[in-house]
């Protein structure tokens, strides 16, 4: 039987996403958005990613709960399938056309890095390896889902491997937030950073949190969540670079609770009261992966040809006009992406066909 869909969730990937260009187009266009020592952009920035990351751990947990409780090998084959066929279509599109957006030069070197971004395995050694701006989080996601079989089985064997797992992960948080510490800039230590282990935790966060059941919610967490966001991240010293500050210590504890009570929340409300509104949260989570992957080739073609004509429009203008051009193309790529998922769904029928 088909599990309800989580429309409150929807709301916030779709949301997610759009503060994630907004974030991008800040940076590109030298636009700080700051407040009394808080980098308002760095932070939507960072912890948008990781709350990417808890709504992907929640899926993955609500969905694969019951099915990872044993393992066989055609689950496992399935996942796998089904995963690479959602992620892999439109992000290797892409990369192709990164090539001619970046002037990429087309050699040996471009041959295994197309081929290491085809696999969506270069996360396992170097995220940043990615040919897309913000790629390295997608070969963080696909890293994840190299080990989540496993851990859910281990989770739901005893509350050792439980403990275990969240442990260890939380202790990966914190060795690399003692380390990045040691940098002035997040740009100089960013392979240690953007490496999965650093943010695994967010992932599984979200997935213990799909395994609550019977908990009542609380607008309580909704308020606690965006307090924490809105003030937490000030800084004793002033600097041009606030990400580092914001990714340790104190800081890194409290953004990353702000956004886990924030996502509890509308896991928790499951769906609003407003029809038209879960029917718009689900179109705007429907092509959330196609505006967090399309959006900077979005901004840097229309920046060319906005100079082309001699047009200098505001800050607002442009992201305006970047959301928008965006939030179109995602809507037709998205048929792309249906495709292929279908395509993966029909293959996997087979496969169970056959074995059946």
């Amino acid at each position: 039987m088909a599990k309800q869909r989580i429309f409150s969730l929807d709301a916030v990937r779709g949301v997610s996403a759009l503060l994630i260009v907004l974030y991008h187009v800040s940076i590109w266009q030298n636009r700080s958005l700051y407040d009394g020592g808080t980098f308002i952009t760095q932070k939507f920035g960072i912890y948008m990613v990781e709350l990417f990351y808890l709504l992907s751990g929640i899926s993955m947990g609500y969905i694969y709960l019951e099915k990872f409780a044993t393992l066989r090998i055609d689950d496992l084959k399935n996942f796998f399938i089904k995963r690479y066929f959602r992620i892999a279509p439109l992000y290797f599109l892409l990369c192709i056309f990164s090539i001619w957006a970046y002037h990429r030069p087309v050699n040996i070197d471009l041959i295994i890095r197309l081929l290491s971004n085809f696999s969506l395995l270069f996360g396992v050694v170097n995220p940043g390896y990615s040919m897309l701006t913000g790629g390295w989080s997608i070969g963080a996601e696909f890293f994840f889902y190299l080990f989540f079989p496993f851990m859910l089985f281990l989770a739901q064997k005893n509350r050792f491997w439980d403990a275990v797992i969240l442990l260890t992960l939380l202790s990966s948080v914190v060795v690399v937030a003692i380390v990045v510490s040691r940098y002035s800039k997040l740009s100089d230590c960013w392979s240690i950073y953007s490496y999965p282990l650093n943010h695994f935790l967010f992932f599984w966060l979200g997935v213990l949190i799909s395994r609550f059941r019977g908990v009542n919610n609380h607008w309580g967490y909704l308020v606690a969540g965006l307090l924490l966001f809105v003030f937490s991240g000030f800084l004793n010293v002033q600097t041009n670079d606030y990400s580092v500050g914001l990714v340790t210590g104190l800081n890194r504890l409290l953004l990353s609770v702000s956004v886990t009570l924030i996502v509890l929340y509308f896991y928790l409300k499951v769906k609003f009261k407003a029809e038209w509104l879960n029917h718009w949260s689900d179109w705007l989570a429907s092509i959330s992966f196609s505006v967090y992957l399309l959006h900077p080739f979005v901004y840097i073609l229309t920046r060319k040809l906005l100079t082309m004509a001699n047009v200098n429009p505001t800050f607002w203008q442009l992201y305006a006009l970047v959301l928008i051009i965006t939030i179109v193309l995602s809507r037709v790529t998205y048929h792309y992406e249906k495709y292929f998922v279908d395509l993966g769904n029909r293959l996997i029928n087979k496969r169970n066909m056959v074995t059946n």
